[in-house]
């Protein structure tokens, strides 16, 4: 009951502050859709609706590369997809500031000291000290224990195709989360986080809770941002079920994390050679530096590492297995490459071209993460790359934001514009990346191909080298490094597809699907069945 009447207080308060803002609210004047639930705006069609995107890629066609919708209890918000306004956006991270959704998440469920949620100088203290574990030296000294990985899942799926012969469906969506779950626990961590039950457990709980997508969800998301931090304190001593979910899995990384980070202290203490995952070298890095993380900030690491780094790579893989299956001719010639690069353990994966065009094109297509929210901090201005006429035909080129005012960083609308990727931006066709014809951008967004799978601006994502003309980022739920996931799809793809083919089932029903990340989903829930078949 206390919950619930905290619900409804909360609620009032967001229908009178959106009601009192609206009167000097100049984005109202913005061109957009209009509005199909008092409750909801338009979040319904752009968070639930299947597939992703139907409507936000209309409206982008409509209303152009920034426009107006609405959220819960009629509130202004402005989804951007204009690479100036983004770059500006991602530039300034103190005048543009994460939600308090994902700051709550990131400090309830993380800890206090993640990357993803300190900001100012210990952000870039954290950082300085854990760049070199993830360097690209670090990374490529990885690559026994990723191909371990890769081969495990291989021959696991070898003898499901010997025991139920070939061509049958396989659902790979469990095993590929397996894998990657598998990769980041002794990759990075240097753990088995699979023969862990308990834990393997805990994990597979909080990624089903982030995957909840109902109206009670989007309304609790909704509600978050008007709560006062006394109520949410109230809260987080009677959480509701995903919260509870979210705290037992930093219960269980946070033990486990004071053991392994013990350990790895007391080895290099006694002058043992460091393992190869990332975290023992984090540690030796901390031991040098005259700016050292704390045993907690080195701690809260663990989940943030953990949880940015499984999901999204695993999505990742999943849908490149999707769009070979779906593109027989492109998957002939992706294995053909691969027989004529040699044995594994002598390719050098970076140097194959369509193999890293299949990649740049997935990350496109299927964005990892399809957008992320920032909330102004204080009174600033949106510069914008073309003008916009506003409802009262006015035309202006930038427009003034107030603080608390709501922006989404359209991520998926971005890889669709066509002034940056050509007229076939919707178009699965990983030979843009080949011919070289591929449309300059206005603004250098992304460490990754101009792509923002990765986002951009001053928060770099681990193991980019910023400058401000060439940003880079890390967010809620984005992976940790972009040089670690890159070079786990490229290992885990390259794998499969050497010694399997794939091809859809006569009655597929993926879809793709906003739970966070970009989830393939059938009827049945999370699921991405393909015809898979061991090639001899």
């Amino acid at each position: 009951m206390e919950n619930i009447a905290i619900a409804l207080g909360a609620i009032f308060l967001a229908v009178v502050y959106t009601r009192v803002r609206s009167l000097r609210d100049v984005i109202k004047d913005i061109p957009g859709p209009p509005s199909s639930s008092c409750l909801f705006g338009n979040l319904l069609e752009i968070i639930l609706e299947v597939p992703y995107g139907v409507y936000e890629f209309q409206w982008q066609k409509t209303y152009g590369m920034l426009y107006r919708t609405k959220g819960c209890f009629g509130e202004n918000r402005l989804m951007i997809s204009d690479p100036g306004t983004l770059k500006h956006i991602l530039m300034h991270p103190a005048t543009y500031i994460k939600s308090p959704q994902q700051q709550l998440i990131n400090s309830t469920g993380l800890g206090l000291g993640s990357l993803l949620f300190v900001e100012g100088d210990t952000h870039r203290r954290i950082r300085a000290v854990m760049n070199p574990a993830f360097s690209a030296a670090s990374i490529r000294a990885l690559s026994p224990t990723l191909k371990k990985a890769a081969r495990e899942v291989s021959e696991m799926w070898e003898a499901l195709c010997d025991a139920q012969g070939p061509n049958e469906v396989l659902d790979v969506y469990p095993s590929l989360h397996d894998t990657t779950l598998q990769a980041v626990g002794e990759g990075v961590v240097g753990y088995n986080f699979q023969a862990d039950k308990d834990f393997a457990l805990r994990y597979h709980n909080l990624v089903v809770i982030a995957a909840d997508r109902s109206k009670v969800s989007v309304l609790q998301d909704g509600i978050l941002p008007y709560i006062p931090k006394s109520l949410m304190n109230v809260i987080l001593r009677f959480p509701p079920p995903a919260l509870v979910k979210l705290l037992e899995f930093k219960s269980a990384i946070g033990v486990l994390a004071k053991r392994l980070i013990t350990e790895k202290i007391d080895a290099l203490e006694l002058g043992v050679e460091p393992e190869k995952d990332l975290i023992s070298v984090l540690v030796g890095s901390n031991s040098e530096s005259t700016n050292k993380m704390t045993f907690e900030e080195i701690q809260d690491q663990f989940g943030t590492i953990t949880v940015a780094g499984e999901d999204t790579t695993a999505n990742t893989v999943g849908w490149s297995l999707y769009e070979l299956a779906r593109n027989p001719e492109f998957q002939r010639q992706l294995r053909v490459e691969l027989d004529e690069a040699g044995p594994d353990d002598s390719v050098d994966y970076d140097k194959l071209p369509r193999l890293n065009a299949l990649l740049k094109e997935i990350l496109r297509l299927y964005s990892t993460v399809p957008q992320t929210e920032r909330v102004v901090a204080k009174d600033s201005v949106l510069p914008l790359s073309e003008p916009i006429t506003t409802t009262s035909g006015k035309v202006i080129t930038e427009i003034p934001v107030k603080k608390g005012q709501h922006l989404v960083i359209a991520i998926s609308s971005y890889h669709r514009l066509t002034s940056v990727w050509g007229e076939d931006a919707e178009e699965f066709k990983p030979s843009r990346w080949l011919d070289g014809n591929m449309p300059a951008s206005g603004a250098t967004l992304g460490p990754y191909s101009n792509l923002l799978a990765f986002l951009g601006g001053s928060r770099t994502c681990i193991g980019c080298v910023y400058s401000a003309a060439q940003p880079s980022i890390t967010d809620t739920f984005l992976l940790p490094s972009w040089r670690f996931s890159l070079a786990e799809m490229q290992i885990i793809i390259s794998e499969l597809v050497r010694k399997f083919s794939f091809a859809l089932p006569d009655d597929s029903d993926i879809q793709r699907t906003f739970a966070i990340t970009l989830v393939p989903m059938t009827a049945d829930g999370p699921k991405l069945p393909l015809r898979v078949s061991r090639l001899q």
